[in-house]
């Protein structure tokens, strides 16, 4: 039903936006993520690395701009529907990536032109929830094309962007995430372990980044048994890094890691598990059944051997539980 309206409404104005666009493209619908004003602006003394890749999108950009134009009129026109769609949202944030995603792999360098090169207004989104669900659905979008190429704008916005609200730090960390590469890791874990908003954005989607280091990190940092709320933060990432069904659609640069992953997380769940109890306690039920790992039953009858008798009780109600994975 999303998938029809999107489609309904991009086709309502797309001819209107392909004609108005055939002078040349606008910038008119751009928006800033926070970049440090030297980061956009390289040319006035910005770090020699900022200045490399952010010189390597620009002429990305530009080549994009002659190959395909029709491809940033129609990200333009796209962009044109999201105050309707925040307008008509039900919940606190519109979903607008599909809009985005539908435009296919053309649609990257429009995308990230408004991302990484500013401008200060946007016309025709005057609400600031508007701009945030534009701000969130283009990286979304442009962070599901998994292009390695990417990494230093992802890094950027997360370690030293100015937007620190959660659904952008969310959705920078889920782009990093998803390139499911050793560099992405090593730089969300080490934003993982400094805490505070950009800390709990990384850690949260740390396990979309299906490396063995990753689950290694998760499983240490639950093995401390951090408070409730953490605890429910990782119980989900743990559950996202060893995924059964996940691991199907992971990157082939990942996939010799899959049994390790899983292991390593069904491991470190069934350990916390009897630690905890309430809402933490089945967020932890729930990411077991999310990994669904060959050597969880056996991880579960030797952490009964070791568990008091409240603990023995609570893992053999894991034990049935797992039994009837609904999701197998």
């Amino acid at each position: 039903m999303k998938r029809h309206v999107y489609r309904s409404l991009f086709a309502a104005v797309s001819f209107a936006s392909l004609t108005a666009g055939a002078a040349g493209p606008s910038r008119t619908a751009s928006l800033t993520v926070g970049l440090p004003e030297s980061s956009t602006s390289p040319e006035a003394g910005a770090p020699e690395t900022a200045r490399d890749w952010l010189t390597q999108l620009r002429e990305q950009i530009a080549r994009a701009r002659q190959e395909s134009p029709e491809s940033f009129v129609r990200v333009d026109a796209a962009v044109s529907q999201v105050g309707l769609l925040d307008a008509k949202k039900r919940g606190t944030l519109a979903a607008v990536s599909p809009l985005f995603q539908e435009l296919g792999p053309q649609a990257l360098w429009p995308m990230v032109e408004r991302i990484a090169f500013p401008v200060e207004k946007i016309q025709g989104l005057e609400m600031d929830s508007a701009r945030l669900a534009l701000t969130v659905g283009l990286m979304e979008a442009a962070g599901e094309m998994r292009d390695a190429r990417l990494l230093p704008l992802w890094r950027n916005v997360l370690e030293t962007g100015t937007d620190t609200r959660a659904p952008v730090l969310r959705a920078a960390a889920g782009a990093l995430a998803r390139l499911e590469s050793l560099e992405a890791a090593q730089v969300l874990i080490a934003l993982a372990r400094q805490g505070g908003p950009r800390g709990e954005a990384a850690q949260e989607k740390l396990g979309e980044c299906r490396r063995l280091v990753v689950a290694r990190e998760l499983a240490d940092t639950l093995a401390a048994r951090p408070a409730p709320e953490e605890a429910r933060r990782l119980a989900r990432s743990l559950g996202d890094a060893g995924s059964a069904w996940a691991w199907k659609t992971s990157g082939p640069s990942a996939r010799s890691e899959e049994g390790a992953v899983r292991r390593v997380a069904a491991e470190a769940l069934v350990r916390a598990y009897p630690s905890y109890t309430g809402d933490v306690r089945q967020a932890l039920s729930n990411a077991v059944l999310r990994v669904d790992a060959p050597e969880t039953p056996a991880l579960i009858d030797a952490a009964r051997r070791e568990a008091d008798e409240a603990g023995q009780a609570s893992l053999k109600a894991l034990a049935e539980r797992l039994k009837r994975n609904p999701l197998r």
